[in-house]
């Protein structure tokens, strides 16, 4: 079914390459149009030049479009995908380095703690500046919003521009669905297991609460016995519920971000306990590394001058299932019901967390939308340590909107991470610190 895409943040060598072999390989969107959108026009020729040339290798009938232009992008889109990152990885490398050095070590910093804060109120205007695009070109698109941090952004689009349907999605909510790796973990045969198996929580720090079984039974009191991961296991043991994606659960835990490598100045690369290395700029493995965009522009520049074969380029494509979008997009085309893990607004579905809150939860896709599934509780004193989050992840978005200082300091003394390090006084000047560092990307903080 012939559907108009937009990517906003369409030259992106992390996730554009993913969307451009899931498209070429459906047939429910044939015909369709992709639109890449992106600020950087160099990065958007490469990605441009890719995805045309994968077209036509594959004789596909796709049509690939580029502009820089955000609105006229978005205008008759059916979907809009958004994939951003202000400030590249500079930024990035911002939001890791500057809090090492007030003793905040963490691995990722993309979610919470204060890179998590500054990149909310780097990336919440732009992307509710897409909803207002929508409501005036587009209002019925329905958005997929990748960038993080995914719940205050998805918060912040929902409730700024109410029109605007607004999903957060997330590799690590694939794991639900993933019978092989469920079935190892407790012992099984896939097909002794009933999924995807239902899930709760936050983005980044969700968890299975049962593992149904064909019989009636539930796989995950085998789990306790068998699973070696020590934050899985400590999750187990800890709540009575299987965490998934468990290096960023460390992160919603200040006890478990500890240092096994001496901080001599640069944290990047730097090995943490429990299997964890701090995400570096210059490592390719790292989502928003500068070496993503270095390889793309060199295959198809090897396109060009004919030294790179087209087809072992087409070989070189990412293949991750854990990239879910399209699937709901032809469960939505084709009233399919399918259940898959969202990022939604809770409306009830997790019985202890708030009805506004955006929540990473089991929900039913079809000609419907995207509806929760009510999965009921989550263990009170897991719900405790995400309220707090939530928090943060409102104020967060309050501030962005605003531009108010005083409101991102309370967000900032919030933070379990930053609480559990620093004073209230070192709180302040880590966050002017960032905000100076950060000044050109955020106007709206004059």
């Amino acid at each position: 079914m012939a559907s108009k895409i937009t990517i906003i943040g369409g030259g992106s060598a992390t996730f554009t390459p993913q969307l451009m072999r899931l498209f070429l390989e459906s047939e429910v969107l044939r015909g369709s149009t992709i639109v890449l959108m992106d600020v950087d026009a160099h990065r958007l020729e490469v990605m441009d030049t890719l995805a045309k040339q994968l077209v036509d290798m594959k004789g596909s009938d796709l049509k690939i479009e580029s502009t820089t232009d955000q609105q006229e992008s978005l205008v008759d889109a059916d979907f809009v995908i958004t994939a951003i990152a202000v400030g590249g990885a500079d930024a990035y490398e911002v939001d890791i380095e500057t809090p090492a050095k007030y003793g905040i070590f963490m691995h990722v910093c993309d979610s919470l703690g204060p890179g998590g804060i500054m990149r909310g109120l780097r990336h919440i205007p732009v992307l509710v500046s897409v909803c207002q695009d929508l409501e005036e070109v587009s209002p019925h698109a329905l958005v997929f919003n990748y960038t993080n941090p995914l719940s205050a952004i998805t918060l912040a689009m929902q409730q700024e521009v109410t029109s605007i349907k607004t999903v957060g999605l997330c590799t690590c909510s694939s794991i639900p669905y993933h019978a092989k790796y469920l079935a190892g973990l407790a012992g099984l045969d896939p097909d002794d297991l009933v999924l995807p198996a239902p899930a709760a929580g936050l983005n980044h720090c969700a968890a299975i609460l049962r593992l149904p079984l064909k019989d009636g039974g539930d796989a995950l009191p085998l789990l306790k016995e068998r699973v070696t991961e020590p934050v899985t296991k400590w999750g187990l043991e800890t709540y009575g519920v299987l965490p998934y994606c468990s290096g960023h659960w460390t992160e919603f835990f200040p006890s478990l971000c500890r240092l096994e490598e001496e901080y001599q100045g640069k944290l990047q690369g730097l090995k943490m306990k429990y299997g964890m290395k701090v995400f570096d700029m210059e490592d390719p493995e790292c989502p928003g590394a500068r070496a993503r965009g270095r390889k793309w522009e060199q295959v198809v520049e090897g396109w060009i001058s004919g030294k790179q074969g087209k087809g072992k380029s087409l070989e070189m494509l990412p293949s991750d299932e854990s990239v879910q979008v399209v699937a709901l997009m032809e469960a939505l085309l084709e009233n399919r019901n399918e259940v898959h893990v969202v990022n939604i607004p809770n409306q009830g579905a997790i019985g202890n967390l708030p009805d506004n809150a955006i929540v990473e939860v089991s929900a039913v896709v079809g000609g419907f939308g995207v509806n929760p599934i009510h999965v009921g509780n989550l263990p009170e004193n897991l719900a405790a340590t995400l309220h707090n989050h939530i928090a943060v992840q409102e104020l967060t978005v309050e501030a962005a909107l605003s531009g108010d200082s005083r409101v991102a300091l309370r967000a900032f003394l919030q933070d379990p991470q930053i609480a559990s390090v620093l004073t209230p006084e070192e709180t302040e000047r880590l966050l002017d610190e960032m905000l100076e560092a950060h000044a050109g990307y955020l106007p709206q903080f004059g």
